[in-house]
């Protein structure tokens, strides 16, 4: 059977079926804005004792540390650690960081 006809045979899902629901994007989203901020927070106080921060193993291990949190913790989480009270605070905190992100990238480009 080629690899077509093994698509054909098995009936794919409708594309609604297939996208992640809104509550679980929220949750990714927070979940993001918390392992951003947990990195820059990190990373300052690494360079201000002189030691080493690695991005790659932070994010690596923050996701594997908190991929099945719940968003009502990782919202407890953000309102405790970053001040951020709601949902509204935490999509501009990510806009935000999305902006910055952009900017670093256009720097290093020019």
């Amino acid at each position: 059977m080629t690899r077509k006809s093994q698509a054909q045979a098995q009936p794919k899902a409708k594309a609604l079926d297939r996208v992640i629901p809104y509550a679980e994007k929220l949750r990714l989203m927070t979940l993001e804005v918390l392992r951003e901020e947990s990195g820059r927070e990190l990373e300052s106080a690494a360079q201000w004792s002189d030691e080493e921060f690695d991005w790659t193993v932070h994010n690596a291990e923050f996701r594997k540390d908190y991929k099945e949190t719940p968003l009502s913790e990782l919202m407890k989480k953000a309102k405790l650690l970053y001040g951020l009270a709601d949902l509204d605070a935490i999509k501009v905190r990510r806009k935000l960081h999305k902006q910055q992100r952009a900017e670093r990238i256009s720097a290093k480009s020019a």
